[in-house]
């Protein structure tokens, strides 16, 4: 499928695709099978490029719910500027 996007941002993309599409491919093959309709679904340059160093688990993870995991910490706390927390 073709990507949308600013025309650099999809040269780019285009090889993220690629990239992440072989890794994710020969990691999990079952798993990929599985979700590889989904992940092809995805034509915005700019959703590739900010998966682009996402395994296979968060991909999924995000494509099924909807939404993206938060990382182990969980949400940052933001602290006042200039004062300590």
């Amino acid at each position: 499928m073709k990507l949308t996007g600013a025309p650099k941002l999809v040269v780019w993309a285009e090889k993220v695709r690629k990239d992440r599409l072989k890794v994710w491919q020969e990691t999990s093959p079952e798993v990929f099978k599985a979700i590889e309709p989904l992940v092809n679904r995805q034509t915005n340059a700019d959703w590739w490029i900010s998966n682009k160093d996402k395994g296979l688990e968060v991909v999924c993870t995000q494509l099924l719910t909807g939404k993206r995991p938060q990382s182990a910490a969980g949400p940052r706390k933001q602290g006042k500027p200039g004062g300590s927390d």
